[in-house]
C-alpha cells in the first residue's frame, strides 16, 4: 500500500508580484532577493518569460533511492519555453524548459542562471499556508506543517 497523500491548505491568494529583469541579472538570485525584500513566504509561480545567456540546472540520472543528479551549465542564447514552481517558506523551487538553437533543456533551476535580454516573472502570494520543506533519510523533499 502506498503512503497516503499529504494535503495542505492556504486560506486564499494575496498579492500578485511582477519582477522585470534585464541583461546580466541572475534569475534565481533576483527572485530570492525579491522574496526576502517583499516578505513573501509562500507563492505560486504563475509565469516566467524571457531569454537566457546562461542556464544552470540539474536533472536526475537514475532510479536510485537517493537522488543522483547531473548538474549542467549551458552558455548559449536561449528562450525560456516554460517555468513552473512554487515558493515554500521563502524558498523558490522552480523547474525550467529552455531551448537554444540546437537543444531543449529541462530541469531544476539553479543559481548562476543569467538573463540575456529580459525576464518577466509573475508570482502570486498564498496566504494562510504554514508548511516547510524537509528531507527524508533518502534526501527526498516532503512538506511538513509548521
Amino acid at each position: 500500500m502506498s503512503n497516503p497523500q499529504r494535503v495542505f491548505h492556504g486560506t486564499g491568494l494575496g498579492r500578485v508580484i511582477v519582477l522585470n529583469l534585464k541583461r546580466g541579472d541572475l534569475l534565481l538570485e533576483s527572485v530570492r532577493d525579491l522574496l526576502a525584500r517583499e516578505g513573501v513566504k509562500n507563492a505560486a509561480l504563475l509565469s516566467i518569460v524571457g531569454s537566457l545567456q546562461k542556464l544552470v540546472y540539474h536533472r536526475p540520472l537514475s532510479f536510485a533511492p537517493s537522488a543522483e543528479d547531473e548538474f549542467i551549465t549551458v552558455e548559449k542564447p536561449m528562450e525560456i519555453g516554460m517555468c513552473s514552481g512554487m515558493v515554500i517558506n521563502g524558498q523558490p523551487h522552480f523547474h525550467i524548459v529552455a531551448a537554444d538553437p540546437q537543444e531543449t533543456h529541462v530541469g531544476h533551476l539553479e543559481e548562476g542562471t543569467t538573463v540575456l535580454y529580459l525576464a518577466e516573472i509573475m508570482l502570486c502570494e498564498i496566504e494562510g499556508l504554514s508548511i516547510q520543506r524537509k528531507l527524508d533519510a533518502n534526501k527526498t523533499a516532503y512538506f511538513e506543517q509548521m
